[in-house]
């Protein structure tokens, strides 16, 4: 199956069958990001890489794609999958996902590539500014901001 790899030194690979994308996630699991509705792609992150920063460090060019595509703006921790994504399959009795059709690889591809060159200072082609300028903005977010917390209360009587 086709699919894209970006680890956290920011480096953007695509694959084909070699290695089983879930593998590079890790052995806690995963978890699907949201992105735009109706995209033919789906991006998979480590569902606790924030809780395990020695094994899965912050992806600052991670977030900015996934803040690109949609995501919500919050840091994400490890490598970021990209797989194709077809909800219809569902009515099929097929998994949504699919391989990833070179077509949005090569517009994930453009998009990272924009991102590096906002991260690194520079005016992203086609794009204002003011863009870059957010790209820098979420990536000091995804570095600095702490790692989310959940409370659990019990109440044990009423």
């Amino acid at each position: 199956m086709t699919y894209a790899l970006l680890t956290t030194d920011g480096e953007l690979t695509r694959h084909d069958g070699e290695v089983d994308w879930r593998a590079a996630l890790g052995p806690e699991g995963r978890v699907r990001v949201s992105l735009f509705p109706n995209m033919a792609v789906a991006a998979y992150v480590n569902d606790c890489g924030l809780r395990y920063p020695d094994r899965y460090p912050r992806n600052e060019v991670g977030s900015c794609l996934l803040a690109s595509l949609g995501a919500a703006v919050e840091p994400y921790a490890g490598t970021v999958v990209f797989v194709g994504w077809n909800p219809a399959n569902t009515y099929r009795g097929l998994s949504e996902i699919e391989p990833l059709h070179p077509t949005i690889a090569d517009a994930v591809a453009d998009i990272h590539a924009e991102v590096r060159r906002a991260l690194a200072g520079d005016t992203p082609r086609g794009l204002s500014p003011s863009w870059g300028e957010q790209m820098r903005e979420i990536a000091k977010h995804a570095r600095t901001a702490p790692t989310p917390t959940l409370t659990v209360r019990t109440v044990t009587s009423l």
